[in-house]
Order: C-alpha cells, then structure tokens, then sequence
C-alpha cells in the first residue's frame, strides 16, 4: 500500500516562526514610532512658520508687532486671527473692561473663544491638549506656541524673582519680540530678524505644577493677566501664560527637575526628543538642540543686545 505523507509544522517550527515575527515587529516598531515623530514635527514647524507670518503680517499691516498682552489681558494670538483666516472669530471678540468683556464671564464671547480649538497653536506632539477647566473657563483650550518676551526674564512677578540682575514680565523695558503693551517694530531688531526669536514652543501640561506654578499656556486671553497695567506695574500676573522667556535652557522641566516652578514657568520646550522649535524674526523656522549653549539661547532671546552668537554656531 502507498503510504500518506502528511505536511505540517512541528512545534519547534512553529515556535521559531512566532519568534521571528516578534523580532521584526520589534525592529518595525521604533521606525514606525520615529516616522509619526517626524511627521509631528514637521507639522509642528510648520504651525510656528505661519503663526510667525502671521505676526509678520501684521506689522506690515499696522508697523508694529502685536503685543505680548495688553491692558484688557488679550494675548498675541487674539490680534492675529484674521491674519490666520479666522476673523470670524476675530470679530466677536469684545475688547473692553466689562463684564461681558472678562474672559471668565460665561456670557461673554471672549469666554467662548477660550474654548474654540484652533490646531494651528497646538503641537502634534503635544499629549495635554485636551480642554480642561483652568482660571474659570471650563473646557479651556491649551496651546503650544509663545511668544519671545526677552532674554532676561526669570518670572512673571518682581515679587517671585530668585535670581538677581534679572527681570520679570510685569516690566516694560524688555529686550524680546514681544511682551506686555509692547510696540515693536522689525527695524528694532538691530541684531538682526535671523538671530533673533519671535515664537517659541512650550512643554505644555496643565497637569504639572511645581512651587505653586503650572505649565499652562493659553490663547487669546487670560482673567489673571486682566488688568494689566503699561507703567511697570502691575495687579495682574500669569504673563507666561501668553510669553516665554530666553533666560532659561529650553526643557528646564525635563533637564532641570530640581530648577524652581519660577524657572520651569517662563521656559520654552518641547514633547520632542532632543530639541524644541522656534521661529525667527525673519520667517524661518530652526530646532534647537537641548545640548545648545546657554550663551546661544539668551543671544537670540535679545532683539538689541548686539551679541554674536546665533543657533547656527
């Protein structure tokens, strides 16, 4: 009789096949994690090149820089909605000491607008960018991107500085793009629009706090930053709510976890590894490197320092 021969996998076989597949996986895995990565990052560039365009655009248009925030706590990111297409939105807004003009007033539109999600101002990368409650919104939207307030700053209040020499945001002679009623033009940037910062990207988690600060950046206005005073002084605070500062290494929360929540606050940073975005005052974007010089990060935070060091060095 012809005998049957029966075709199959052995255990062993089967064992080495299933071993084989988990390594490829595993190999597979981190590339397909780097790729979304980059293409988060490149997303994320390319936010902060048209917000920086945005703010470029409108100094041709009024010859000035808009304002970190001015006196009724509206930031930067309100004063260039219609330069992103969004003057719908732009044209509800109230701009006036008010109760419907309080940014935490549930009846007014300006409380409306803090919980209208514009993905522009928010990194890909970013993983808080859910709404949450926050100063009296509800359902605030968080954001990604500030604006440069200058190379000195250490903390929003004089009355909360631990370094001395340094400034806080609640001043007005500052040396960054833009900061509280400021009224920068781009002929002030004598050091030059390539070397110096307009927006910077922030690690933004409003779940994270440290020494009574949270790392929570907002758009359009703030009820903590309402009033805001132009003479240096000032009942409002918060003001790195709208504006970080060049005065410390990027990820200071990462790099630093012993730093003061001061320090950590005014910072800019990034969920990217190895760096974090930032927009020059001639429209380029650059990632810089966690490993940058200190010397390097203060010299592009100073619109008219006449310092030599640049991000290309």
């Amino acid at each position: 009789m012809r005998s049957i021969v029966r075709n199959g996998f052995t255990l062993v076989e089967l064992l080495v096949v299933i071993a084989i597949i988990g390594v490829l996986v595993g190999l597979l895995l981190p590339a397909v994690q780097q790729a979304r990565e980059a293409a988060r990052r490149m997303s994320c560039s390319n936010n902060i090149r048209q917000v920086s365009m945005a703010a470029l655009n409108y100094e041709s248009s009024y010859k000035v820089l808009p304002p970190g925030w001015n006196t009724h706590g509206t930031f930067w990111s309100a004063m260039i909605l219609p330069q992103i297409e969004q003057s719908s939105l732009f044209s509800t807004l109230v701009f006036a000491e008010s109760g419907v003009g309080n940014w935490d007033n549930p009846a007014s539109p300006n409380y409306r607008a803090c919980q209208t999600q514009i993905p522009l101002f928010q990194c890909p990368s970013c993983p808080y960018l859910a709404p949450a409650a926050y100063n009296g919104i509800e359902r605030r939207v968080p954001v990604s991107y500030r604006v440069n307030g200058g190379s000195r700053v250490s903390s929003d209040d004089a009355s909360t500085r631990t370094i001395v020499n340094t400034q806080s945001f609640e001043e007005r002679n500052l040396d960054g793009a833009m900061f509280g009623c400021s009224k920068i033009r781009l002929r002030d940037f004598v050091d030059g629009l390539s070397r110096t910062v307009l927006f910077g990207e922030s690690r933004t988690d409003p779940n994270f706090g440290k020494d009574g600060q949270g790392m929570d950046w907002w758009a359009f206005g703030g009820p903590q930053v309402d009033p805001c005073l132009c003479d240096g002084s000032s009942p409002g605070t918060e003001f790195t709510e709208a504006a970080g500062s060049m005065f410390m290494q990027p990820n200071t929360a990462v790099l630093t976890p012993a730093a003061n929540g001061y320090l950590m606050e005014v910072a800019f940073g990034s969920f990217h590894v190895g760096g974090t975005m930032f927009g020059k005052a001639d429209g380029s974007v650059i990632f810089v490197s966690d490993n940058t010089d200190i010397k390097v990060i203060r010299a592009t935070g100073s619109r008219n320092g006449s310092e030599t060091f640049d991000f290309d060095q």
